[in-house]
């Protein structure tokens, strides 16, 4: 039971910063009816739990097979290969990646917040 309590701490101490940054905003700035902020704070509590599950899960499954496969090369000797294939996964990942592009088109531009 440690492992999910440490995770769902690491998710809080993530998530909350920005969650207090929209709920001050959708105060101050943009009034927000109250429906749309429990489904706000609502999926934020989703969130921290995807989150943490996601954590737990990985650290069980993927990082001992991360640390065998780090340890053998490591051994061997032939890391450069291994380290360039990986960067260039991560940026045609990262370039590629939709949801980043679908983003960036729903964000309104119109409406800007005065102080």
């Amino acid at each position: 039971m440690a492992p999910i309590l440490n995770s769902i701490k690491e998710s809080l101490t993530s998530v909350l910063p920005i969650a207090l940054i929209v709920i001050l905003l959708s105060v101050t700035c943009v009034s927000l009816d109250a429906g749309v902020l429990v489904l706000f704070l609502f999926g934020t509590i989703l969130l921290i739990l995807g989150m943490s599950f996601f954590t737990v899960g990985s650290g069980i499954s993927m990082e001992p097979l991360g640390d065998g496969i780090g340890k053998t090369l490591n051994r061997k000797g032939r890391w450069l290969l291994p380290l360039l294939i990986c960067f260039v996964l991560g940026f045609f990942i990262t370039v590629s990646e939709p949801d980043l592009q679908v983003l960036a088109e729903q964000v309104p531009t119109e409406k800007a917040c005065k102080i």
